[in-house]
């Protein structure tokens, strides 16, 4: 009986140890695809592919009317994993964007009365480097909160600011 006891209890301690050695792990999504606004790193809809602790995204938003205005804002970041787990991930990044317009102004004068148009173009280069924080709240749906600081009209009229961007996407 003695030896029945002893061969059960060393049995079990074997099961025991092997189970504490295997470690659930969390695999982290590559492929994220939604909506990002932010004045350095782009509005419209945004694809990110973060393989590794390093990151890219890319976020474009289009938009064409008649009379050949536009409105075109695309952006570029680079971002890096700090801390990761299933949850939760705290990342840093560097972004910037181009902000591109063509809009046709109309000017009244009320001492002629007559209305004088005007086409102006614009192009504004941002920047900013920051801290980003995503939330996974839902098995493939993420929400995301950027704060750092800006770096705006870079190329025309040059000013700096604290810049802040949200962002919701789907990770597969």
């Amino acid at each position: 009986m003695k030896k029945i006891i002893l061969s059960l209890i060393v049995l079990a301690s074997a099961f025991n140890s092997v189970a504490q050695d295997e470690k659930e792990t969390f695999i982290s999504p590559k492929h994220f695809i939604g909506l990002h606004a932010g004045p350095t790193r782009g509005y419209g809809i945004s694809y990110r592919y973060w393989p590794t602790k390093f990151g890219g995204e890319i976020t474009a938003n289009p938009r064409f009317r008649k009379g050949g205005e536009y409105s075109i804002s695309t952006g570029l970041s680079f971002l890096y994993k700090l801390k990761e787990n299933e949850r939760h991930t705290f990342y840093s990044y560097v972004g910037n964007s181009i902000l591109a317009t063509k809009r046709k102004e109309n000017t009244f004068n009320p001492n002629t009365q007559i209305t004088t148009s005007e086409i102006k173009e614009t192009v504004e280069y941002n920047a900013s480097l920051g801290l980003g924080y995503k939330i996974n709240f839902w098995d493939n749906l993420d929400f995301n909160l950027q704060i750092g600081y800006g770096f705006y009209e870079i190329t025309t009229d040059f000013n700096t600011n604290f810049s802040s961007e949200v962002g919701l996407y789907y990770h597969f």
